[in-house]
Formats: C-alpha cells, sequence, structure tokens
C-alpha cells in the first residue's frame, strides 16, 4: 500500500457529511503514488448505489463525477466502478492488511447495501460469507434512535453515546431481576 486518507481529513466534518466524493483524498493518494487517475485500471466503491437491484458495477456519469470530481484529474471521466458489497469491503479491508492466513471476520454497522452485520470466513483466496443479518435487526440504528431520543443529534452521533456509555454507573442502572417480583418493582441497591 503506498497511500490511504479519508475525504474527512481534508473536509474537517466528520463522515465527509452530507457528501459521496472522495476526490480530494483520491487525488492525494494518486500523488503521493506518482500516477494520475487515467493509469488507474479500477476504481472500486464500498456501496452499491443501485441497492436493493444487485449489481457488479457502476456506470451512473453524474455519480462517479460527485465521486471523483473531473477538475480535480485534469479531467478525466472514468466510464464505470466496480461495486463491492459495503460489508465485504469492510472485512477485506480488516483481514488482508492483518498478517493472518485465515480468519473469522465480523463486520457490524449501522447498515450497509441491505446488511448490518456480516460473518465471513477470509483466506488469502478470498472471503466466504457464512452469515449476514438484515438492516431491519441493526444494532447501530437502536444507537442511533437513543441518541436521537436523548437530543444528542443525528446519525452520526450514535459515536457520542457509545463513548459516554463508559463514563455511566452501571450500578445506578442494573435492576436486580433476583429480587423482582411480578407486577411489583425492584429495588435498587
Amino acid at each position: 500500500m503506498v497511500a490511504f486518507a479519508e475525504e474527512e481529513r481534508f473536509s474537517r466534518r466528520k463522515h465527509h457529511k452530507d457528501s459521496r466524493s472522495c476526490a480530494v483524498a483520491a487525488a492525494y493518494c494518486l500523488s503521493e503514488a506518482g500516477i494520475t487517475l487515467a493509469d488507474v485500471d479500477e476504481i472500486a466503491i464500498a456501496f452499491n448505489p443501485a441497492w436493493p437491484t444487485p449489481s457488479d458495477i457502476c456506470t451512473d456519469v453524474e455519480l462517479i463525477a460527485e465521486l471523483l470530481d473531473p477538475a480535480l484529474f485534469g479531467h478525466h471521466r472514468p466510464r464505470q466502478v466496480t461495486v463491492v458489497e459495503h460489508h465485504l469491503a469492510h472485512a477485506a479491508s480488516a483481514f488482508h492488511p492483518s498478517g493472518f492466513d485465515e480468519a473469522a471476520v465480523l463486520v457490524v454497522d449501522g447498515s450497509g447495501d441491505g446488511v448490518f452485520a456480516t460473518l465471513a470466513h477470509s483466506t488469502a483466496d478470498g472471503l466466504k460469507v457464512l452469515r449476514q443479518f438484515p438492516f431491519s435487526q441493526s444494532l447501530g440504528w437502536f444507537y442511533e434512535t437513543v441518541a436521537e431520543h436523548l437530543g444528542l443529534g443525528n446519525w452520526t452521533s450514535s459515536g457520542k453515546l457509545m463513548g459516554l456509555a463508559g463514563y455511566g454507573n452501571p450500578d445506578r442502572y442494573t435492576l436486580d431481576f433476583l429480587t423482582a417480583r411480578a407486577g411489583g418493582s425492584s429495588r435498587r441497591s
């Protein structure tokens, strides 16, 4: 690997909110490698813009221009980008640089391409999906809902809630289920 950068490091907006562009980060990485976008054989995106319709490639000219602003690349416009299933992209980016020859990889997020969790068996030959769970069972969405209810903000605020969880006093909110009576209330110690 020659270079890696996230767009949010350049825009200074968490998750590069309100944009799907990765143009500045891509331009930086190409510059670090000493090549141009025209030298790249394949470009992949980690989401399916046609979801729920399965797709291996995206030829949407407007979307590709939004992702990779031609003005940053000598007005070069890729004709297509390869679509990689969201969770498989997460799994591959965790497994391949790990140094392991074989591993179980668990990916859990809010949702990506209709899935919130994926369990895969990973080897140098590739990733084999063992099980996936639909976004309707997402724990991430649950966290987002609780964070919004607490007034912490929109979908980007679930991380705040997770960060604050470590400061809580579990004794204050843990119910003693062994002494709870049906129809009654439990006492806090």
